[in-house]
């Protein structure tokens, strides 16, 4: 009874959710449309949706806003919190900016513009002129060549990657949760073993 209600949910709102998989073998976004079926099950008519973009791709994000405006459709009243002001002027039929837990303004997504929801978010004006001072990197501290790491089920999780960082530097690691980060960091650490490539750290092998 309870899967035939399921794949009736799945129908209705374009979830597309096998009711026999284990979630521990889902893909964040396919686990998030879980959580949705999971109130739905209940027959609640107000969805609240806390930062849930936060770790989709943006392919994933297109599906999940379609999925949001089914839910609409069928007369679901939703709270949709986010900080991406263009998620929100694309999703949202009113907007209110909160400000040290407090409401600071109302916007209509119709004729507000993107700089004025975010200088009511922090409460001065907003420039998106970045300015950087020129960047003289110092000598390398950290040289990784040909690293590969394995997942738990020893699948690949790091596929021979190669980087290096120098003294006075900052370099980000842009990827959805799930593609080798945590590998990375935990061979970077010494917690997790390498299948192989070479960390050198101050010209000394680690």
């Amino acid at each position: 009874k309870a899967r035939e209600q399921v794949r009736k949910i799945n129908e209705t709102y374009g979830l597309e959710v096998d009711p026999d998989a284990l979630i521990e073998n889902l893909p964040v976004g396919i686990q998030q449309r879980v959580e949705i079926i999971k109130v739905l099950f209940r027959s609640a008519d107000v969805l609240i949706f806390d930062e849930p973009t936060a770790v989709l791709t943006p392919q994933e994000v297109s599906d999940f806003f379609k999925i949001v405006a089914s839910l609409r459709k069928a007369g679901k009243a939703l709270v949709f919190i986010t900080h991406k002001l263009n998620e929100i002027m694309e999703i949202a039929d009113r907007i209110s900016v909160l400000r040290g837990g407090k409401v600071v303004g109302e916007a209509d997504p119709g004729t507000a513009s993107e700089r004025e929801l975010a200088e009511l978010m922090v409460g001065r004006p907003v420039s998106s002129e970045v300015k950087k001072k020129t960047f003289s990197p110092g000598p390398v501290l950290l040289d990784v060549r040909g690293l590969a790491v394995l997942h738990d089920n020893d699948e690949m999780a790091v596929d021979h990657v190669s980087f290096t960082i120098r003294s006075g530097e900052i370099v980000g690691l842009a990827g959805v949760q799930g593609n080798g980060q945590t590998q990375l960091v935990e061979a970077l650490t010494g917690l997790r073993r390498v299948a192989s490539g070479s960390v050198r750290f101050q010209d000394r092998d680690i």
